[in-house]
């Protein structure tokens, strides 16, 4: 029953293509923050691109989707700073600030020059400024640079906001992999057609994709360059593989191979196609994914019975299981740190997003809401992006990695699942 619930996906064969519409962007929900968040005002930074957000826009939404920080409605502000000059400290008291963010957009050469100032409203200091320049086209993105200042400043932790997200989409019988930044803004296809997609996984530089479709009725896993749309194939035709996992200097891949009945890890290097075998039972192995350092790797077995969760060195030895609580835990993905592990853990019937410490111990669950899917941590480690149900759909959500703030992220277009956060 095991092997079926793993792989009843490679029974779907779809082998052409066709053009789909343009794609909606995500619309972000927040369900749950946490009662300590930060009041913070963010005056209004100018105007910015006619039919787009604008920079501040984009910095309240951000901060707000963090579930740390309560963006204080711009109705009852004091004033619209622009610079330092223009800030009194104790004038934002009166509105209960306790942060400030004050900045402008200057049109230069085309383009943008954004400067940030974030200030301690009750003390009155400058805790940081900086300037970006931009051109129109990554306005957008500078402005979640803005907000991943701000979130430092008050913070002490990188922010999460500058990054990219990758998802799969399906709508009636046709499906998507797309790339769009971190709110769902800018989505754009890097395949379409109607073969299903599964499991992308970003490079180190986040450069590349990798992920698993079909080609002449296999499943095959491609690494595709994000600038050219050029594709890699991985392992000879003819074989069946999938769940990617790029190793963290970016050259080498591990992935799972189907053959007689079970299947094992490997590892493939992407320059010169040289392949390593890392599991040798008949039991299932899947889902590889690296430690931070490359000296690990976690992965599923069914060798107990059930799906665990297991643990080896890259090299393929000192295998031990993690998982132990319950009979089905699946998709484990290490944080940046090392420090957690997210996992799929059925509780109740339901497929739980759940974590855990390293050495299996410790483990809690973040969302029993509906079934999840395919976790995937933040670069800045605190947030874990992943494929849920609401209302009998499927979207993406995040939550924090202690559980207290989580967000929606859905659309009207599709389905969306499957999730990757760019590193």
């Amino acid at each position: 029953m095991a092997k079926k619930l793993i792989f009843i996906w490679l029974l779907s064969l779809i082998t052409w293509t066709v053009a789909l519409p343009a794609q909606a962007a995500l619309t972000v929900q927040i369900t749950k923050s946490v009662a300590s968040a930060l009041p913070i005002a963010i005056p209004s930074f100018g105007p910015g691109i006619a039919g787009q957000p604008t920079v501040a826009d984009v910095v309240r939404n951000d901060l707000r989707h963090s579930g740390l920080f309560r963006v204080i409605d711009p109705a009852g502000y004091p004033g619209d700073p622009r610079s330092p000059s223009g800030v009194k400290a104790a004038d934002w008291t009166t509105v209960g600030a306790t942060g400030l963010a004050v900045g402008s957009v200057e049109p230069l050469n085309g383009g943008y020059v954004v400067n940030v100032y974030v200030y301690n409203v009750s003390t009155g200091q400058e805790l940081v400024a900086k300037r970006f320049t931009c051109s129109a086209a990554e306005l957008h993105m500078t402005a979640h640079h803005v907000a991943d200042v701000i979130y430092q400043a008050f913070t002490g932790k990188p922010g999460p906001f500058a990054s990219r997200i990758a998802y799969v989409r399906q709508t009636g019988e046709n499906y998507e992999l797309l790339v769009a930044e971190s709110d769902g803004w800018n989505p754009h296809p890097i395949v379409r057609g109607i073969m299903p997609v599964f499991s992308p996984v970003w490079s180190p530089d986040n450069h590349r994709l990798a992920y698993t479709t079909y080609a002449n009725a296999r499943a095959v896993i491609y690494v595709q360059d994000l600038a050219t749309g050029r594709r890699q194939s991985i392992a000879p035709g003819g074989e069946i593989v999938s769940a990617p996992a790029f190793s963290p200097n970016g050259e080498e891949l591990a992935y799972a191979r189907s053959s007689g009945g079970h299947t094992e890890l490997y590892v493939a290097n992407l320059r010169t196609g040289q392949r390593r075998k890392l599991t040798n039972d008949d039991a299932i192995n899947t889902s590889p994914t690296w430690s931070a350092d490359g000296s690990r790797i976690i992965f599923v077995s069914d060798r107990a019975g059930g799906p665990q969760i297991y643990e080896m060195n890259a090299s393929g030895g000192g295998v031990h299981r993690l998982s132990y609580d319950g009979n089905y835990n699946a998709g484990p993905v290490y944080s940046p740190a090392g420090n957690a592990i997210a996992f799929i853990h059925r509780t109740a019937g339901v497929y739980a997003l759940a974590v855990m410490k390293p050495d299996g111990s410790g483990v809690r669950v973040l969302d029993a809401q509906g079934n999840c899917d395919h976790p995937s941590f933040a670069g800045n480690g605190q947030m874990i992006i992943y494929g849920t149900q609401r209302g009998g759909h499927k979207v993406l959500a995040e939550v924090s990695l202690d559980g207290k703030t989580m967000a929606i992220l859905h659309s009207n277009a599709g389905e969306d699942s499957q999730p990757a956060w760019s590193h």
